[in-house]
Parts: C-alpha cells; structure tokens; sequence
C-alpha cells in the first residue's frame, strides 16, 4: 500500500505478521510473543530524528534523496511526516510532554563521529560543514517544528536515552510510557524503543508515522518490537488513545 494511505489496526497487523515465515509465526505464538501491553496514563511523546537530514529538504524518490543526502529517507519520511502531525496535534491538546532528537551537529566544536564513519563509505560527508541557517541538516522539519517549551535533545548515538538528560526528565514528570515515531525505524527508533522497555515504560510505536529508507528493515524491526518490546501502532490508534486524555498536571 501507499506510504500515503491510512492503515488500518488490520492492515498493519498483517504487514507485520507477513514479515514471518509461517514457521516463525508457529514458534513466536507457541512461545507466547506479541501480547499486548497498552498504552499507559502518563504518556509522553517521543520524535526521533525527524530532520532535513533523514527526510531531505523535499519528498523525493529514494535513489533521487540519498544522492542528495546519504541518510535521507525519502518519500517514506515525508509520509510518515503527514502522520506525525496529526499525531502531535493529539498530544499538545492533550497537554503531555513532546520531546524531540537530532544527531549531534557536526558542525558543532562538541561534535565526536565515534564509530559512525566505519560503517559506510560515504561517511566522509558527516564532516564539520558550514552551518546553513535555512533548512540545515539538523534543523527539525519545519512541519513538525517544536513549540516552545518542547525539549530538544542533542544525541550522538542511535538512543534517545544514551547521553541525554531525557531519564531524569521522565522520572521527573512521572511518565509511564512513551509513544515512539520517527526515524530510522531500524535505527534510532528501535534503540529507544528497546532502551525504554529496559527502563519499564511501556512502549507504543507509531507505525506509520515512523520512517526507513530500507522498507525490510522499517517492516522487519516493528515486528521485532511488536513481538519483545511494546506494542505497534497505527497513528489513528495513538490519536484515539490521546483523545482519551485529560490534562496531566505535569
């Protein structure tokens, strides 16, 4: 289907059971993955690396995105953009914490590339660069961009929990769970995902308000999440859930 279309709770429940040979549905049932957890009542929202770098500065075709910008997601990200508004739309009315990441600047004097060039010959394009103050790879997409009073963190590894100050904020709103979206699924998204089952908050990621440039991987790790970690879901799912909310007195 249409990276543009509304999926339905259906729908993805099949596109992630298809991801499993039959053999691996047997053994995942008799072995009991896949229950599910729910949503919690303290809730916050997490936005991943939604920026001009994994998206690219305008929807194009996958092959047409990464010649531009070796990360970019391409059309892929700016469908999932369109679900993510809605879904940030649901939250700031239901008044719960909106956190959003980016990579470290590598323009930034603070910036360390640890292993990250090692995996891809292009790496040698993360290099310290001028910073553009219009559309810059680490500037959130305009779309989305966060509202005041939003936190921003900076990471320099795939985890939104690794080097940041977002535990300490969690503990101190008394946050239960996280709703996950954004990207790279197979990437950033699922390295939250699972650091934050291993910090038991109870995990919903937003399916089709995520994004990948590689659509194995994108399918492949929201099954493994859907199975071990926390629950799958569409964008309609998470805005009904919020819709449910009153206003947290954070």
């Amino acid at each position: 289907m249409s990276h543009d279309t509304d999926m339905t709770p259906e729908e993805l429940a099949a596109a992630l059971t298809h991801c499993l040979t039959p053999a691996d549905r047997i053994i995942a049932d008799r072995a009991g993955y896949g229950r599910r957890c729910g949503f919690g009542t303290r809730p916050a929202l997490l936005i991943v690396d939604a920026t001009y770098s994994f998206c690219g500065r305008t929807p194009k075709p996958i092959l047409e995105a990464i010649a531009e910008q070796r990360r970019s997601c391409g059309e892929a990200a700016w469908a999932a953009v369109k679900h993510l508004t809605a879904l940030l739309l649901a939250a700031r009315r239901a008044r719960i914490p909106v956190i959003y990441s980016t990579m470290e600047d590598p323009a930034s004097p603070e910036y360390e590339p640890g292993l990250w060039g090692t995996k891809n010959r292009r790496g040698r394009e993360d290099g310290p660069a001028p910073v553009s103050t219009e559309k810059g790879d680490n500037q959130i997409v305009a779309e989305i961009a966060p509202a005041p009073g939003e936190l921003v963190f900076s990471k320099g590894k795939p985890s939104l929990f690794s080097g940041t100050g977002l535990m300490p904020y969690l503990i101190a709103n008394q946050i239960d769970s996280l709703i996950i979206c954004g990207g790279t699924t197979s990437g950033c998204v699922y390295a939250t995902a699972v650091d934050g089952f291993s910090n038991n908050y109870k995990i919903s990621v937003v399916a089709d308000a995520s994004f990948d440039r590689l659509q194995t991987t994108h399918w492949t790790f929201l099954a493994d999440i859907d199975l071990k970690y926390g629950d799958v879901v569409t964008s309609g799912e998470a805005v009904k859930y919020l819709k449910t909310l009153g206003a947290p007195a954070h």
